[in-house]
């Protein structure tokens, strides 16, 4: 297969534009529920879940062709991730946000979740996984955002 920009394999561009989309989703998550409007964050939300069909492709595409260990554990753990999103938000709709309890596990998952995209990336190419961190930066700036929203609104 042709090497177009270090990255030698169509699977591999699926994951890697798979975490662009999840963090910019996730972006679009945290500015909407700044500004209040309930129909974006579901959109995105419905952007981020998605994700968990190519993933799961990916993942059996990269069992077949024997990729490296750390990389089928990074697909699992983002598999992992958005399968308990859909679960709590669209299938049983728990608020789980609500509780520390509940929400102090979801957003360790989130961030373990956020990680693995990074760093499987670094291993498929080194300059998109430096790009997806800047990405996960500037996710941290719009929760940062968000917060300072909400606080806002609550004071």
């Amino acid at each position: 297969m042709v090497d177009l920009y270090g990255v030698s394999d169509f699977y591999e561009w699926i994951f890697l534009i798979s975490g662009v989309i999840f963090f910019i989703s996730i972006i679009g998550i945290f500015l909407s529920a700044a500004k209040i409007n309930e129909r974006l964050i579901r959109r995105f939300g419905i952007i981020t879940v998605s994700l968990l069909l190519p993933l799961i492709i990916l993942f059996i595409n990269f069992v077949i062709v024997r990729k490296d260990a750390k990389i089928l554990l990074y697909t699992v753990l983002i598999i992992t991730y958005l399968a308990v999103e859909v679960l709590l938000d669209f299938i049983f709709k728990v608020e789980f946000r609500d509780k520390p309890s509940t929400h102090i596990p979801y957003i360790v998952l989130e961030y373990i979740a956020c990680f693995s995209f990074i760093f499987a990336s670094i291993e498929i190419n080194y300059i998109m996984g430096w790009v997806l961190s800047v990405f996960f930066w500037l996710m941290l700036v719009a929760l940062i955002y968000y917060m300072i929203m909400k606080s806002k609104r609550e004071s």
